[in-house]
């Protein structure tokens, strides 16, 4: 029988589900994804300036919560939301 943690994860990699991402970032998860041949990383790395950041080489959006990072974060001067659809999930650590 799979997990909670497995199920979820199963989830975000069938559906790109928005509320398994979240959930995932806040169990501690990291992602990298690839939109338009860049690759980006969502993290709650330590030294971020606040809870959960996203970042691009060494370029960084912070925010205070995952919720807050989908709905502002952008992604080549779109929205997040707008790109995430089209985003190729690279690898979940």
């Amino acid at each position: 029988m799979m997990d909670l943690h497995g199920i979820i994860e199963k989830e975000f990699f069938g559906t790109k589900s928005l509320a398994a991402l979240i959930w995932l970032i806040d169990m501690g998860r990291e992602l990298e994804f690839e939109f338009n041949g860049t690759i980006y990383f969502i993290s709650r790395y330590a030294d971020a300036k606040k809870y959960v950041s996203l970042w691009q080489d060494k370029s960084e959006q912070s925010f205070d919560s995952v919720s807050e990072l989908i709905v502002n974060a952008t992604i080549e001067n779109h929205p997040f939301l707008f790109v995430w659809n089209e985003a190729k999930i690279q690898t979940l650590f």
